[in-house]
């Protein structure tokens, strides 16, 4: 082979090796332009979403703000109304204001005038304050007087409706003990009638209750003692009803109730808590 022929074969190696650096760099940018390409592509989407937002929330503040623009708008018409009828009411105030002064005004002379009046009647007002002071201390001494002797009369009328109401009340307990004496002779008679050999002894008029009863031990407990008058061996009846029950005679006597036993002989059943007791007299 020639000189020549060596020279183009090794220029044609150099050129293949050329190309293919060439051809190796190029895909190797065309790589990295695609890689650089999606993620301009990445971050323009979400630029592009960020700015949808944006928008979307600029739009709703725009209605929020147009809605907000409505109601401040129609604020503004109820203050201008407000406005006017305030307006209004201050025009009749202003006018009621300026009868009112006027009204103070002749209101004014007419406190003059009745000053003047009330000074004019003063030296009067006083001498009637004299007289009527004076007047009123013999006012004062003809009232005590009076209460006095009112008083008086009260106490007495007091006094005459006390002694009328002791009166009848003392009327009262006499008819309620007549009726009781009376009542109680009825009750003897019938029981002496009945029973002609109770013994009726010669002690003072009484009549009571059994306080209490035993009749197997036979010791009776009456409400009457030594306050009543009761003694040692005074006699009393016992009946229930107009039942004649028995007869007991005192054995111990206290201040306010005495004891006693039943006389057997003259017995005609049980003597009970309750029943009634009264002398033969």
């Amino acid at each position: 082979m020639s000189t020549v022929a060596k020279i183009l074969v090794v220029l044609n190696l150099l050129l293949a090796g050329y190309f293919l650096s060439s051809a190796s760099s190029f895909l190797a940018q065309q790589d990295n332009f695609k890689k650089e390409l999606a993620a301009e592509k990445t971050s323009h989407d979400t630029t592009k979403s960020n700015k949808d937002d944006e928008i979307a929330d600029l739009r709703g503040r725009l209605n929020a703000s147009q809605t907000d623009l409505q109601k401040v708008q129609t604020e503004a018409e109820k203050l201008r109304a407000e406005s006017t009828r305030i307006a209004g009411e201050n025009t009749h105030m202003r006018e009621a204001y300026n009868q009112l002064s006027e009204n103070a005004t002749r209101a004014a002379r007419a406190v003059d005038t009745l000053t003047a009046s009330l000074n004019a009647s003063s030296t009067r007002i006083d001498l009637l304050q004299g007289q009527n002071s004076k007047l009123g201390d013999n006012l004062k001494a003809a009232q005590d007087d009076r209460d006095a002797k009112v008083a008086q009369v009260n106490a007495l009328q007091q006094q005459l409706s006390n002694e009328t109401e002791n009166r009848k009340s003392l009327e009262g307990k006499l008819a309620g003990a007549q009726d009781t004496i009376k009542r109680q002779g009825f009750e003897l008679s019938y029981i002496k009638d009945k029973f002609p050999g109770v013994i009726a002894s010669n002690q003072p008029a009484h009549s009571g209750r059994i306080l209490s009863a035993d009749n197997d031990a036979n010791v009776y407990v009456i409400s009457l003692g030594e306050e009543d008058g009761v003694k040692a061996g005074f006699q009393y009846i016992v009946s229930r009803g107009s039942e004649y029950i028995g007869t007991i005679q005192i054995t111990d006597v206290q201040a306010k109730q005495a004891a006693g036993r039943a006389m057997k002989s003259l017995s005609k059943g049980a003597i009970n808590r309750g029943d009634k007791v009264m002398n033969g007299n």
